[in-house]
């Protein structure tokens, strides 16, 4: 049967290692189906061989016998050529495999009309048949099969008792079982493309939160500086500071630049120690606001799983630009405990004390992180904390 075996792998290309389904043919699966398939070819093979030679009269090399041994050898080897030739639908003797399937089911045919002892050659009949149900478009296997039941059945009226019920029914029981099987495949197929437009789809998701935190923690704390220095400038303040507001905001280009770097870096898989970047974090945090931002860790470290890990650290960033943008002025602090069987992030301030400076956002910060937490079946809670905010995550690993 000409249908993909499917085997779960996941697709490459983040870190993340989501679990998508692709259908996939296994080693394993094909062994299994070529000794079924030669097992049950060879008892057919012996069985026919042995009807014919039991005949009476025994078919000999004169009279009818010269034929019937030439259309068993036109059976069988047009049977196996067909089955081999057509085996890939689209290549160039795909058409050559469909019509040799043809001759060996006419052949088939042909024998069931000479001789009794020829009867069993109908089970190679109903192996082209199921091929051809599998390989035609619908409607012609579905006319191919409705022929040969009545091409049968005419010639048990003319050639035998009558037709034979029983082998009739088993035809159609092979025409039902390949339609059949043939629409799973399309099931199968249909399945198969869903998942990779969903795997798609989950991926754009995963690069849209990439940008995001990335350009959200880097050019917002950019933006507040720069509209410090013009402050400054505009009210003929002191010019050592809005120079030093320029220089901030120059360093966190470069930041961002390597932030950037880093989250391409995290896209092949390489994800460094949760701890080292939430300390890289908090030196930014310093440089941009002035204000102290301590991490504390506790438990026993240990590696993460790479979604587990990204999600820690891009939480704990877009926290951060969250203080910078929304509490101008406040400390910050971040605690991070390694549990049995699961990781705690914490992220909380202690409350803005200087104007709030105006700054577009796409506000898909707060979003971004629940996603991903729940992509993980991870936890965030968010919300007052004194007269700051908390922001609380918690993911398995």
């Amino acid at each position: 049967m000409d249908t993909p075996d499917s085997a779960p792998t996941a697709v490459p290309g983040t870190g993340a290692r989501r679990r998508v389904v692709i259908c996939k043919a296994r080693p394993v699966d094909g062994v299994i189906r070529a000794v079924v398939v030669g097992l049950l070819v060879t008892w057919g093979l012996v069985v026919y061989v042995r009807d014919m030679a039991d005949a009476d009269p025994m078919q000999a090399l004169r009279g009818p016998g010269p034929a019937l041994v030439l259309l068993s050898a036109v059976l069988f080897g047009t049977l196996g050529s067909g089955l081999w030739v057509g085996r890939h639908r689209g290549s160039s003797r795909w058409r050559l495999g469909i019509v040799l399937l043809l001759v060996s089911m006419a052949a088939a045919v042909t024998l069931y009309a000479a001789t009794p002892a020829a009867d069993r050659g109908l089970l190679f009949c109903m192996a082209a048949l199921w091929a051809l149900l599998i390989r035609l478009p619908l409607r012609w296997g579905v006319a191919v099969s409705a022929l040969t039941i009545g091409t049968i059945g005419g010639l048990g009226e003319v050639f035998r008792d009558g037709a034979d019920l029983g082998l009739l029914a088993a035809f159609a029981g092979i025409t039902a079982g390949g339609v059949a099987s043939r629409q799973n495949a399309v099931a199968q197929e249909a399945t198969r493309r869903a998942e990779a437009a969903n795997a798609v789809l989950a991926e754009r998701s995963h690069i849209a939160r990439e940008i995001h935190d990335i350009l959200a923690h880097s050019l917002s704390a950019q933006i507040v500086h720069l509209e410090g220095a013009r402050l400054l400038l505009s009210r003929d303040g002191d010019r050592v500071q809005a120079l030093d507001r320029v220089e901030r905001a120059r360093n966190l280009a470069r930041s961002g630049l390597e932030e950037t770097r880093r989250a391409l870096a995290t896209l092949r898989g390489e994800m460094p120690e949760p701890q080292e970047v939430l300390a890289e974090l908090a030196e930014e945090f310093y440089q941009s606001t002035g204000r102290p931002c301590d991490v504390r860790v506790t438990g026993e470290p240990r590696e993460l799983p790479p979604q587990a890990g990204l999600t820690v650290v891009r939480t704990a960033q877009e926290a951060l630009t969250n203080v910078r943008k929304h509490a101008p002025g406040a400390r910050a602090h971040v605690t991070l405990r390694y549990l049995g069987d699961k990781v705690e992030l914490e992220v909380t301030d202690s409350g803005g004390t200087e104007p709030v400076v105006a700054a577009d956002g796409g506000g898909y910060g707060l979003v971004g992180m629940r996603e991903r937490a729940e992509l993980i079946d991870g936890t965030l809670m968010t919300g007052p904390d004194g007269r700051g905010f908390r922001v609380s995550l918690r993911v398995p690993v």
